[in-house]
């Protein structure tokens, strides 16, 4: 099996359950936030190649080549979301290909990325450094990378918040911990746990220098204004930060 085998069974348990929300856009966190946030830090990508890390159903990767990128590579370790990308009525050949592998060992050639993306990637639990040097070497030093994941300072999952945090701790927060949990979604639940490992943002970030990036921007998506008033659904579910989205460079053109 590819990957961590613990985050890539669970994938593939759940695989029907996420490409159905994604492909009836049922999660908002997606649709009205990170999607949003993240396409506005990528820019115009015309004619640009783009790795999608952890590309699921192929979604990003179908927008990306319909917001004219040159062409976009998604690598993902579950089996079944790379079958689904790849015989979706939109999929483009020519355009985008996917590749069932690990993000930690990508079959793309050195300096042959323009932007990589890894969007809601989830951290790995072997090795989590592994992926960072992988997208160093497959980016160009003219290159971006850009990494949303849950935020590692404030996410916890529902039965945590429920029973006021008590499953956050400090020993957990600075020395990692693996988190399984279920997603309910618009009256939909995963049939199986997911699994990831949350890391310090010292942890994280520190990986991310060690692999040769300088950070050069820091978000943190969130529902504006208008978005809460129009909808109450947002102050009850969006009680603390929820995602960090990181731009990085090479070091080389940093500053």
């Amino acid at each position: 099996m590819l990957g961590d085998e613990l985050v890539t069974s669970a994938y593939a348990e759940n695989a029907e359950f996420w490409i159905g929300i994604v492909r009836d856009r049922l999660d908002p966190f997606q649709t009205e936030l990170t999607d949003p946030a993240l396409l506005a830090l990528l820019g115009d990508c015309r004619g640009l190649r783009i790795l999608d890390a952890g590309c699921g159903e192929g979604y990003l990767a179908r927008e990306l080549v319909r917001r004219g990128a040159a062409h976009v590579d998604g690598v993902d370790t579950c089996a079944e979301f790379v079958d689904a990308a790849r015989t979706h009525p939109d999929h483009r050949p020519a355009a985008a290909t996917y590749h069932h592998a690990d993000v930690a060992a990508l079959p793309l050639a050195d300096d042959s990325i323009d932007v990589v993306v890894a969007n809601r990637l989830p951290n790995g639990i072997a090795g989590p450094e592994r992926r960072f040097r992988e997208f160093a070497r497959v980016l160009r030093p003219s290159g971006r990378m850009l990494l949303l994941g849950m935020h590692p300072c404030f996410y916890v999952t529902r039965a945590e918040r429920a029973s006021g945090g008590t499953g956050f701790t400090l020993d957990a927060y600075f020395g990692g911990r693996t988190v399984e949990q279920r997603f309910a979604v618009a009256g939909r639940e995963s049939p199986a746990a997911s699994v990831q490992t949350f890391h310090s943002l010292e942890a994280y970030t520190g990986m991310i220098g060690a692999a040769g990036f300088a950070i050069t921007r820091v978000c943190e998506p969130h529902p504006t204004e208008a978005q809460r008033r129009e909808n109450p659904w947002w102050d009850e579910n969006f009680v603390r930060p929820l995602f960090l989205l990181l731009e990085c460079v090479p070091y080389r053109r940093a500053g």
